[in-house]
């Protein structure tokens, strides 16, 4: 098992299309691969005020999207179809521990990306920050659509 550290969590929708846009007030977070088909292990420290938000998750044990960014805040989030399964209230703080599954496409958009923006006329400077953007917009439209299809059928490709 691998284990980074937990940046920042956002939980993006639930299971029933509710979207959330719900930034998630971490104190510190570790993410562990679990090594095994792409599933992972949140463990969130957050203020004890934060703690009745992430509770209602918990009780309902409501199938989350969320978006998290591993390591440093400079990294672009991975999005996970994740499940709160446990809290634990320490003195002023609360853990809050989370199983999920890392939503990734098969193959590296990347090429797609490129050509489409070549298609659409854009070049020299504006392509660099065009490229970032489309491959954001792909890499959200991609987790949405993944998320939705697990919902529904209990796997995503």
């Amino acid at each position: 098992m691998k284990t980074f550290r937990l940046v920042q969590v956002r939980l993006v929708q639930d299971e029933y299309g509710n979207e959330l846009n719900l930034p998630v007030e971490l104190l510190d977070g570790l993410i562990i691969s679990k090594e095994h088909d792409n599933e992972w292990l949140l463990e969130m420290l957050v203020p004890t005020e934060f703690a009745v938000t992430l509770h209602h998750y918990l009780n309902k044990r409501i199938l989350l999207l969320a978006e998290a960014v591993i390591t440093s805040p400079a990294n672009r989030p991975a999005a996970l179809a994740l499940t709160f399964t446990s809290e634990r209230s320490l003195s002023d703080h609360h853990t809050f521990v989370a199983e999920g599954l890392m939503l990734m496409p098969k193959q590296d958009p990347t090429k797609q990306v490129l050509d489409s923006l070549i298609s659409e006329g854009v070049a020299n400077a504006e392509l660099k920050p065009s490229f970032f953007e489309k491959q954001m917009e792909q890499q959200q439209s991609f987790s949405r659509s993944a998320f939705t299809q697990l919902v529904k059928t209990g796997s995503f490709e």
